[in-house]
């Protein structure tokens, strides 16, 4: 429960900003993809896949919209280097819920006594079976009764959905597997109507299920998650002001989901700083008033936890491998910031860089761009195949970039103009960027 009494309505503020976790009491409603995402939910046999920026609600969304048409769900989360076998093992011990407790049993009419029996004989295997690798890890073998099939009945049997949370992470050579594990579930559901893999992930999440099996390409649901409008930001803010009996102000939620660059999590982070500031930890007995000062520590905060990451990002992107004519990176990144979200075109990024340097050229960029999408230089872009845009990876990378660029105010073109990038003065940088990047989204 996330009553912290038995007084009606009286909540923590970690229970009404959750940066980190999924948003229950200031969830907010987006009719088309709810709309899209309950119809995929209740289509027999219709697996999905839900894409977008980290930080977009993608999972408060899907939970929200979980607990009101399944009885249960079950997640499993991938990472770097996991294996589809790992990824069948983790769904399989997370069923023991269902099939080793007694009460879970029997309240699940659907879970036969064969069934619960077969897959206690399975785990029992699983406990048995460890085999020590060459690099002297301990992994366990994939009995031949656990296929995807047999998975696919537990499943099915337990009436429970699984979410496979950042599929994008999981080894290009694995992926196939998974998209045909959609396949296998996908015609079980004669069977098995309710029986649904949702997985999660990143941009271009998607594309790649359908070009690992074409067969795929209209028994999926794909459902993009787009980054939030101000508004839907503005109603976060909305309902938190609600449910802790507090005011933000109009001119500060303006300033609030202006800053938030469309994520959720970043709305979260700003409103939960701005009340910790304020020394508000709970619902209020009378009204009280937000103000700017909060705001500015807030942010403060805020870049405070997040410079680390961003200036690894940025060390990798910016830092001198060699001695060249021009600042390549710089100006890459500082055209791509006169952009939209969704990135320009090479052509026309090499347009505007060529309004500072004329002779720039076209080969350099496209090498450029080709390198900052790789995690030796950060992975600060991304590339979409389809529309041939680029992009920032992160929208908050865009945000940083945009401030460090305004800051500086000068040509990147000729290295002799200026010392684009210095370690000192970018984590002096990080440091002032709350107040000056405030300043400036106001103007």
């Amino acid at each position: 429960m996330i009553k912290i009494s038995n007084q009606m309505n009286n909540y923590l503020v970690k229970d009404v900003f959750t940066p980190t976790k999924p948003a229950r009491i200031t969830f907010i409603d987006r009719e088309l993809i709810n709309d899209r995402l309950v119809n995929a939910l209740q289509m027999p046999g219709k697996q999905i896949i839900v894409y977008g920026h980290s930080g977009s609600a993608k999972t408060t969304l899907l939970l929200n919209k979980l607990n009101q048409l399944y009885e249960a769900h079950i997640t499993s989360h991938c990472m770097k280097g996991m294996t589809f076998n790992q990824i069948i093992l983790n769904a399989f011990d997370q069923l023991a819920t269902y099939y080793i407790s007694e009460r879970t049993i029997a309240s699940q009419t659907a879970v036969s006594t064969d069934l619960a029996a077969t897959y206690l004989a399975i785990s029992s295997k699983l406990k048995s079976s460890e085999t020590t690798e060459h690099t002297s890890k301990e992994q366990r073998i994939l009995p031949p009764q656990l296929t995807p099939q047999f998975l696919g009945r537990l499943l099915g049997a337990a009436n429970c959905c699984w979410i496979i949370e950042d599929f994008h992470k999981v080894d290009n050579s694995e992926k196939p597997q998974l998209a045909q594990l959609m396949k296998v579930f996908m015609d079980m559901s004669d069977e098995y109507d309710a029986l649904k893999i949702v997985a999660l992930g990143a941009v271009d999440t998607a594309r790649q299920v359908i070009e690992y099996d074409p067969e795929m390409r209209n028994r999926v649901a794909e459902i993009h998650v787009d980054l939030m409008s101000e508004k839907e930001i503005e109603n976060i803010v909305s309902k938190g002001e609600e449910a802790l009996n507090i005011s933000f102000g109009e001119d500060l939620k303006s300033l609030i989901a202006r800053y938030s660059n469309g994520l959720a999590s970043m709305c979260h982070h700003i409103c939960f700083y701005m009340c910790q500031a304020a020394e508000i930890n709970e619902t209020s007995d009378k009204k009280l008033e937000l103000n700017k000062t909060h705001f500015e520590t807030a942010l403060n905060h805020y870049v405070a936890d997040a410079s680390d990451s961003i200036r690894s990002a940025f060390d990798k992107a910016l830092k001198e491998r060699r001695k060249t004519k021009h600042n390549h990176v710089s100006l890459a990144l500082e055209a791509l910031c006169s952009f939209g979200e969704r990135g320009s075109a090479r052509t026309s990024l090499l347009t505007k860089i060529r309004k500072k340097v004329s002779n720039y050229p076209e080969n350099s960029l496209k090498g450029t761009l080709q390198k900052l999408t790789t995690d030796e230089y950060g992975a600060i872009t991304r590339f979409d195949q389809t529309s041939g845009l680029y992009s920032f990876s992160d929208p908050i990378y865009r945000a940083f970039a945009l401030a460090h660029f305004h800051k500086n105010g000068h040509s990147s073109g000729n290295k002799n103009q200026s010392n684009i990038y210095d370690k000192a003065a970018f984590s002096e940088f990080l440091e002032k960027f709350a107040r000056e990047f405030a300043r400036r989204i106001q103007e």
